[in-house]
């Protein structure tokens, strides 16, 4: 694809023993984007060939996802955005755009919180700001308890229906997209994120005090992340622009990697 070509594969190795390995390419206006649970970012290449050839990218694998490891510290969000902070530091680069879906969607939010100013713009994809009430952690309960009994498969199988329309003619292929990558994650880095994902704090409060532009994406088929919760996420921002996208379901960068990519390079 015109867009992956000269992406560069590189590792971060942080100071608890984790291996994060990220891809890399140089460019004006670069995009930090951050993949959802069970991916990594590969998520992203449609997205990717979509965009302007010359934009820089950086796209890391959060850990335990793709081929990045888990390293010794009890996992979290905020594990996952110190993790993305030092690589843009040791990158160089200088205020790039941060973009997330979903999980990386609330990293991107734990970055604005940790580093403020660390972004001259945040895409935030098919994500909420709320943490998980109850019925949410007992669902990543049911979760984690259909990893224990059936391993990865199982609980990809058991997703599929809500992170893709099944109506989609191109449905067979994205989902065979989606079991590869979850196939990647496998039982340790899909448990251990979904520890961090019921831990995980609201950002309401952390997103009333972002000062630069944003984007607030969601598919109007989304059930996971309705647009409710982008609207909500919206509301909170002093500059936001709303994106819904119709007929389109939470793994938006996949159903719809070119209305992203428009929506992406319309900001700063």
């Amino acid at each position: 694809m015109r867009g992956t070509a000269a992406l560069e594969s590189r590792i971060h190795r942080t100071e608890d023993g984790a291996e994060i390995v990220y891809s890399r390419r140089s460019g004006p206006r670069p995009w930090v984007l951050l993949h959802g649970l069970g991916c990594d970012a590969s998520m992203w290449d449609g997205v990717v060939a979509a965009l302007p050839p010359t934009t820089g990218l950086l796209l890391p694998n959060l850990r335990g996802h793709g081929d990045s490891t888990l390293g010794w510290s009890l996992p979290s969000v905020e594990r996952w955005a110190k993790d993305v902070i030092e690589i843009i530091a040791r990158e160089g680069l200088s205020r790039p755009a941060i973009g997330g879906l979903s999980m990386g969607g609330y990293t991107a939010m734990a970055v604005a919180a940790m580093a403020p100013g660390a972004a001259r713009a945040y895409a935030f994809l098919s994500t909420q700001a709320r943490a998980d009430d109850e019925v949410g952690r007992a669902r990543r309960a049911e979760a984690l308890a259909t990893l224990q009994r059936g391993g990865w498969r199982a609980l990809a199988e058991g997703m599929m229906g809500s992170l893709l329309r099944e109506a989609r003619p191109e449905f067979p292929a994205l989902r065979e997209r989606m079991l590869a990558m979850f196939a990647r994650a496998g039982d340790a880095g899909l448990t251990a994120a979904l520890l961090a994902l019921a831990n995980r704090p609201d950002r309401r409060a952390d997103l009333r005090r972002v000062r630069v532009p944003c984007l607030v994406l969601s598919g109007e088929a989304d059930t996971l992340a309705p647009p409710a919760r982008a609207r909500e996420i919206a509301g909170c921002l002093a500059d936001a622009r709303l994106v819904l996208l119709p007929e389109v379901a939470h793994m938006s960068a996949l159903e719809a990697p070119r209305q992203v990519a428009q929506a992406l390079a319309a900001l700063p």
